[in-house]
């Protein structure tokens, strides 16, 4: 790539970072030891850092620290590698090197337990390699040396080599060559030229370049392969990129970049999607094309010597050095722009293309298009200097410039101060107080001073309208002026002034800002949040109850306030306007230099937030803004047993994968199917007893500040009792059955036998009443009966025999 092209790059895509301080994490944060060798984000978004202390992993909340005592072959562990297999590569001075994955350590002995130091790291998408006392791979669980070429050994190499250099009269102090690990190709880079070679050193291709001489008579610093076949090497004052498969060389001139005549801890990484390149104050992001995509320069940052820098995949850049830990660059720090750092800027406001900014007890500073930062444009005096507005008057075409030490009108380039004090005097007693805001109406000047409202008469002098010290605000609402203050809201029914109606909440409520539109005047109070004052009434923004409101912008249905709590955004809900929601928030966490927010100004999709460390800058609508919390569970399984006693203790954890923004997620958790409804919790542990034998989904909700959102599940397995199982229901059925059939037969055996008795007893009684029968029978008439029966017999008279 020619200096030109590259130096385009650098005009377009470098972010210099020296505005707002990142976050350091140190021993007292948890690590180790503050000695940082390497960092590393592993296959799940988690980062690594290697120290001589062990190897720490950092979850966003909490450092783990992984020792010998956990499977490490040496605690001083020095480089981290992540590969195609999202195995984590871990390198020390030890006889034995491996990897970690899902936080197992797994070590591998060098062939014949030597003990070596790699010094330069290889890999491919299949395979990784390291240069130890040779080239080294994992085979078979051990590491062992591989051949760079087809059947030959290091001697024949060497020679081979050495007619090279001959053959094509190549100096070897001005030579550099690299294999290709993949295909045993060799290329011998010179100042002019490139020569590549197939494995048997038979020459395939020959291109023409332009690299300084002196680049490579300089300190080689590091070399290795990155994906894709990329080849790079590092000297003391540049950097030699060289696509192996495409035969293409790109020569980073790092003496240039770095402004520095040397440099030092170069580090080169291959991820997935880029090439990282640290040194010195800078890091260099690549494409696999060789092309420069951004360039971060860390200018100022207090970070000792021997830095280095990381960018994660969420944007966030990590630093570390030897004596100070690791630091951490926000993504929406590294996208937000910052101006007049450390100073109070009380006031802005954007007028005719212009952005102008108040400061404490400085002056007001003015900030064209066309300029990249702020210039002084109105000096005050330095005592008393409290910036009260920077407002447009419209009626005047003028721009008013007000503070406590002095007040300045501003039109067609001349600044005019206003010096009513001397200019206007008072018609009684009063004692001319401070200005605080100007408001203009039905061609009449009214100021608000610290005394009340005052307002010019003909003869020049100054009337007191309305006598109160505690008003600092005014506007213009439905042809009405409203004043606002310490003791509520004021209206001004010409000539003289009438708080609103006893009973109106805004009479007890300090009031910060007047926004008017159309429908309705928003007033923003100090400690309530905002209200909307209409003639019918007021109405209370009940979501934003506690906030301390500086400034009010309605833009396409939504306010922006600018509160002591970050910056917020209102949707108005015009059915139910008390309900209104608040539907995205910014916090220092987003870019702001600090969540109390003085003032804001909003152009497009751009939001200027001013504090009292300076002027942030940043884009409301950049997609950093709108990724989804990373949730997890610290289980390593998504379905997880119970049985026994451990039914009744379930806990489960879940965690922010956020290394920024902690403060600001919320959570909310439900379990299904026996639970629908969402519950809110600001704990990161679940505790659950009692649940009933079933396959439950334990569903986890994060909702950061801009309402995005993500849920994560894990399975409870709750296993049921013995006596709660399928069999044993079935056991318990058919028992049942059995008693009841037991049962039946019974009561059926019970009756048959009162049956029984009962005809034993019918027969008794029959047995009975025959036998008193019998006894009361008279034997006369038995005879007499028998007689008369014969007699019937005798003269065959059968029938009456019978009867």
């Amino acid at each position: 790539m020619k200096k030109s092209v590259l130096f385009l790059f650098l005009f377009f895509f470098c972010a210099f970072l020296s505005a707002q301080e990142p976050l350091n994490f140190t021993t007292k944060d948890g690590l180790p030891s503050n000695h940082i060798y390497d960092i590393q984000e592993d296959a799940n978004g988690f980062m690594w850092f290697a120290t001589n202390r062990g190897l720490v992993k950092f979850d966003g909340e909490t450092f783990r620290t992984f020792t010998i005592k956990d499977g490490l072959p040496n605690n001083d562990t020095w480089h981290l590698e992540l590969d195609n297999q999202g195995r984590l590569w871990y390198f020390s001075k030890s006889n034995y090197q491996g990897y970690i994955q899902n936080d197992s350590i797994y070590k591998f002995p060098i062939l014949n337990k030597k003990v070596v130091s790699p010094t330069s790291i290889s890999k491919s998408k299949e395979s990784l390699w390291f240069y130890g006392q040779g080239i080294k791979t994992l085979k078979e669980n051990e590491f062992k040396n591989t051949s760079i070429t087809k059947n030959k050994t290091v001697a024949e190499i060497q020679i081979k080599i050495s007619e090279i250099l001959k053959r094509y009269r190549l100096k070897r102090s001005e030579t550099f060559f690299f294999t290709n690990l993949v295909t045993n190709e060799t290329v011998f880079v010179t100042a002019k030229k490139q020569y590549y070679f197939d494995e048997n050193f038979k020459l395939l291709q020959e291109k023409n370049h332009i690299i300084p001489a002196k680049l490579l008579r300089t300190k080689k610093s590091s070399n290795g392969m990155l994906y894709n076949q990329i080849a790079y090497v590092g000297f003391d004052k540049g950097l030699l990129l060289v696509d192996l498969k495409k035969k293409v060389i790109n020569y980073i001139n790092i003496e240039a970049l770095a402004g520095k005549p040397t440099f030092s801890c170069l580090k080169v990484k291959g991820l997935k999607d880029e090439i990282q390149v640290s040194f010195s104050d800078n890091l260099l992001i690549f494409n696999y094309d060789l092309e420069l995509v951004k360039k971060y320069n860390f200018y100022n940052d207090n970070i000792n010597i021997n830095k280095g820098r990381y960018r994660d995949s969420k944007g966030n850049i990590w630093g570390r050095n030897f004596s100070n830990g690791v630091s951490l660059w926000s993504a929406s720090q590294l996208d937000a722009q910052y101006y007049l750092k450390n100073k109070k800027v009380q006031k802005i406001n954007y007028i005719k293309d212009v952005l102008y900014a108040g400061v404490n007890n400085d002056g007001f500073y003015i900030k064209r298009n066309k300029n990249r930062g702020f210039k002084p444009f109105i000096r005050l005096v330095k005592t008393n200097g409290e910036v009260y507005k920077i407002k447009e008057n419209t009626l005047k075409n003028e721009i008013l410039f007000i503070s406590a030490a002095r007040s300045f009108r501003y039109k067609n380039v001349i600044i005019k101060p206003m010096i009513f004090s001397s200019k206007y005097s008072l018609d009684s007693n009063w004692r001319m107080g401070g200005l605080k805001d100007l408001v203009s109406f039905e061609n009449t000047d009214y100021f608000i001073t610290s005394i009340g409202v005052l307002k010019p008469t003909l003869k020049n002098k100054l009337e007191v309208v309305y006598e109160n010290i505690g008003l600092s605000k005014s506007t213009v609402f439905k042809n009405k002026v409203f004043f606002g203050g310490s003791d509520g809201l004021h209206k001004l029914n010409n000539p003289t002034f009438l708080k609103e109606k006893k009973g109106n909440s805004l009479l007890t409520v300090p009031v910060s800002y007047f926004l008017s539109s159309k429908e309705y005047l928003f007033v923003g109070t100090d400690g309530r949040g905002v209200y909307l004052y209409t003639e019918n009434g007021v109405i209370h923004l009940k979501n934003t109850d506690g906030f301390s409101v500086q400034k009010i912008i309605k833009k396409e249905g939504h306010l922006w306030i600018a509160t002591q709590k970050g910056v917020h955004q209102i949707s108005i809900n015009y059915d139910d306007v008390i309900n209104s929601k608040i539907t995205n928030s910014f916090y220092d966490a987003d870019g702001l230099l600090q969540n109390n927010i003085n003032d804001i100004h909003l152009k497009k999709d751009t939001l200027f937030a001013a504090s009292d460390i300076g002027l942030a800058k940043l884009n409301v609508d950049s997609s950093i803004y709108k990724n989804q919390p990373k949730l997890y569970f610290k289980s390593k399984k998504d379905t997880l047993s119970y049985k026994n006693v451990a039914r009744d203790n379930i806990s489960i954890t879940f965690a922010l994968q956020d290394y920024n923004n902690q403060e600001y997620t919320t959570y909310q958790y439900r379990i299904l199917p026996t639970q629908r409804q969402w519950t809110s919790t600001s704990a990161k542990t679940l505790n659950f007893s009692n649940l009933s034998p079933n396959l439950h989904t334990l569903q986890v909700k994060a909702i950061d500040q801009h309402f995005n959102q993500s849920i994560k599940n894990i399975y409870l397995n709750v296993l049921p009792a013995w006596w709660q199982t399928i069999l044993s229901k079935i056991g318990f059925g058919i028992l049942a059955l059995l008693l009841f059939w037991l049962f039946i037969l019974l009561i059926k055996n019970r009756i048959q036998k009162k049956i029984a008795a009962k005809s034993e007893v019918e027969k008794k009684m029959a047995g009975l009443e025959l036998q008193a029968l019998r006894s009361q029978m008279n034997p006369h008439f038995v005879h007499n009966s028998l007689n008369a029966i014969q007699y019937f017999i005798q003269r065959n008279e059968v029938e009456l025999s019978e009867d």
